[in-house]
């Protein structure tokens, strides 16, 4: 069966208040965090397993990227992932 994948959407990028973590698809989620009622601070991170460790890795605030931007930094890492090269460590160099 069909994995359905719900990505965000630019409309609802800008209407969540709600903290938690909300899903694009292919690790990349949108982190909320705040009380709820005040202006939320919004964050994207990705998550991804490299020699079987778990691993989270914060892109930036959604004042500075957004939803496209975030993507494309989301396909870069994963890029890194597929040539075996851990995205932290080479952002650290």
């Amino acid at each position: 069966m069909a994995r359905l994948v719900c990505r965000l959407t630019a409309l609802k990028v800008a209407r969540v208040k709600k903290p938690g973590m909300y899903a694009d698809g292919a690790g990349l989620y949108m982190q909320v965090s705040g009380d709820g009622e005040n202006t939320p601070a919004k964050s994207w991170i990705f998550r991804f397993t490299l020699r079987g460790r778990s691993r989270e890795m914060e892109l930036g605030s959604l004042s500075l990227f957004g939803l496209g931007e975030a993507r494309a930094k989301a396909a870069e890492c994963r890029r890194q992932i597929y040539e075996g090269i851990d995205p932290i460590e080479a952002r650290r160099a």
